[in-house]
């Protein structure tokens, strides 16, 4: 069965959650991966992408980001990844 590669988005066992809503963006979601406990959020409506977030909500750096989307879950809670949810966007 070519062609029906699981992609890293995928990969994961997400449960989702409203948080809250506006006209102009939608809802925001916050999905967070029973498996490897890493947590993202996006809006419904406005192609803002994807952003990574730590335990609070609070969004991590781009870098961490981009490498989090790009990777399959690695199905473990990692080390690497508190690390990760240390380093807070500057923006």
């Amino acid at each position: 069965m070519q062609g029906l590669q699981q992609t890293p988005w995928n990969s994961h066992d997400f449960k989702v959650k409203a948080l809250d809503w506006s006209a102009t963006r939608g809802s925001r979601l916050a999905y967070s991966c029973r498996f490897c406990g890493r947590q993202f959020c996006r809006f419904s409506t406005i192609v803002r992408g994807t952003w990574a977030v730590d335990t609070e909500g609070r969004e991590l750096e781009t870098a961490t980001t981009t490498r989090w989307l790009a990777e399959k879950c690695p199905r473990l809670f990692s080390v690497a990844d508190n690390e990760d949810r240390k380093r807070l966007s500057k923006e």
